[in-house]
């Protein structure tokens, strides 16, 4: 399947750290006001893929993220504390729904197509992924957008070093933020790159070619002809999504994305 556009941006919590975000100034200012930071950044990459496969809005959105808006479900959940049981504002509830991005990306562009979500962790962008194909085999001249972000809490630094990190997870890994956004489909402009398979499942049921490297995610087994991803990315549930978009900015002529959420193991196999 053809890859239009891609946007992408990764951001490393820490002092002097700054990420450069593509699309800011394509946000519509009214709304961009009442966005908190990491939803204006995700939003604004979303916009730049679509401008940059040069249309208005898209026929479909394909949403992916693992742990969600994490910064507005802590606000909504304080407000409940702090209202003691009181009635509470519906707008604290509709801003920390995992939805919300896509959702905003909608109401923005006035895009009225399916718009779905999916949220399975490190494998939720293979779910939007997955997604996107399908409405594209029914509807091949449609253009869908598909993404995955997730945001950095300090919350998470905590809890990763309470934890001295996860198996697996390459050394001096740790937690970031990212968001990484695409156009398919459409039956002409520029080209991007292709996907060439898309799998999610047991691990018999994904395997890798040995002819194209492969790059690991941060739970991934590791590969014979396999390098990590992860101190790229960051280490977030829509790195594979960021890893996808590096992959289509790299030399190279195909890379296997390798990720692993539990028992189920994810691929994706991009070429340029």
């Amino acid at each position: 399947m053809i890859i239009r556009a891609a946007a992408h941006y990764t951001l490393r919590p820490g002092p002097g750290e700054e990420a450069v975000v593509p699309g800011m100034e394509l946000l519509p200012k009214p709304m961009a006001r009442r966005m908190i930071a990491p939803v204006r950044r995700a939003m604004a990459c979303a916009l730049a893929a679509l401008a940059e496969a040069g249309i208005e809005r898209p026929d479909a959105i394909c949403y992916g993220t693992g742990l969600g808006c994490l910064a507005d479900t802590r606000e909504f959940l304080l407000e409940i504390e702090r209202n003691a049981g009181s009635l509470l504002a519906p707008t604290s509830f509709m801003r920390s729904t995992h939805n919300t991005v896509a959702g905003l990306i909608a109401l923005a562009l006035k895009a009225q197509g399916p718009n779905l979500t999916f949220s399975q962790g490190f494998t939720s962008f293979h779910a939007a992924l997955l997604a996107a194909l399908m409405h594209l085999e029914r509807r091949p001249g449609d253009r869908v957008l598909v993404g995955a972000s997730d945001e950095h809490l300090p919350l998470l630094d905590h809890l990763f070093d309470a934890l001295h990190g996860a198996a697996h997870v390459p050394a001096g890994a740790r937690p970031a933020e990212g968001a990484a956004f695409f156009v398919l489909g459409g039956a002409d402009g520029a080209v991007k790159g292709r996907v060439v398979d898309v799998r999610m499942g047991p691990a018999e049921r994904v395997p890798v070619r040995d002819d194209v490297p492969v790059w690991t995610g941060a739970l991934a087994p590791a590969a014979a002809n396999g390098t990590s991803y992860v101190h790229r990315t960051g280490l977030h549930h829509s790195a594979p999504a960021v890893a996808m978009a590096l992959a289509l900015a790299d030399a190279g002529p195909g890379v296997q994305l390798m990720d692993r959420e539990g028992e189920q193991h994810g691929l994706i196999h991009v070429a340029r």
